[in-house]
C-alpha cells in the first residue's frame, strides 16, 4: 500500500489526489486516514468490508440504523466519514449526539486526530477547536452533544450521528426524535 500521506506531494499529485478524495469517500478513509490504535499507537485505518459497506449505505441512504456488537469500530469508521463529509462538502452542519457529552467529545478528539495525519494542504484552516466543535474555513463544522431534547434543536443540520442510540433513554431518544 502506497502511503501517500507521508510523501510530499507536488501541486499537480495533490491536486489529483484532492479531486479523487472528494469523490470517493472509501479512497480517503483507507489512504489516508490513521486511527490511534490502544497497543499499537498510530496505525493506516484499513476498512474491513462491513466498514466500507457502513460507509457505502451512509452515501446512499438517508436514515441509517445497525445493529452492531461492540468494539468494532462503527464508531470510529463513522468518525472518518464526517471527517471526510466535512472536508470535502463547505457549508455542511454536522452534529453527534451520544449519551454522555464525554462519549460526544471521544467522538470529536477521532476526527481531530484523524485530521492531524493528514497532509497539511488537505485541511482548511480550522476556525475552532474545542472539545465540543470542530470548525473549519471552508464553513463546515461538526458539533458534539449530549442526549438532551434540546440537542441539535433549531440547528439546519447536514448530517446528524445518534452514537450508541440503543443506551439512550427511551424517553430522551423520543425527545431528541
Amino acid at each position: 500500500r502506497l502511503n501517500m500521506a507521508k510523501k510530499k506531494l507536488t501541486k499537480q499529485v495533490l491536486m489529483r489526489e484532492l479531486i479523487k478524495c472528494s469523490r470517493d469517500s472509501l479512497y480517503f478513509i483507507n489512504t489516508y486516514c490513521y486511527i490511534s490504535h490502544p497497543i499499537k499507537g498510530k496505525i493506516p485505518f484499513k476498512l474491513f468490508d462491513f466498514q466500507e459497506e457502513c460507509v457505502e449505505q451512509f452515501e446512499e441512504h438517508r436514515f441509517n440504523i445497525i445493529l452492531k456488537s461492540r468494539q468494532v469500530g462503527l464508531s470510529t469508521v463513522t468518525a472518518a466519514y464526517v471527517l471526510w463529509f466535512i472536508l470535502f462538502h463547505p457549508g455542511k452542519e454536522v452534529v453527534v449526539i451520544a449519551n454522555k457529552q464525554k462519549a460526544a467529545h471521544n467522538f470529536i478528539r477521532k476526527i481531530k486526530f484523524m485530521s492531524r495525519q493528514l497532509p497539511q494542504q488537505f485541511v482548511p484552516n480550522v476556525v475552532n477547536d474545542s472539545m465540543s466543535e470542530y470548525a473549519l474555513s471552508n464553513e463546515s463544522k461538526v458539533s458534539a452533544a449530549a442526549t438532551t431534547k434540546d440537542a441539535g434543536r433549531s440547528e439546519a443540520l447536514s448530517l446528524l450521528v445518534i452514537d450508541e442510540a440503543a443506551i439512550i433513554e427511551h424517553e430522551k431518544i423520543e425527545d431528541l426524535w
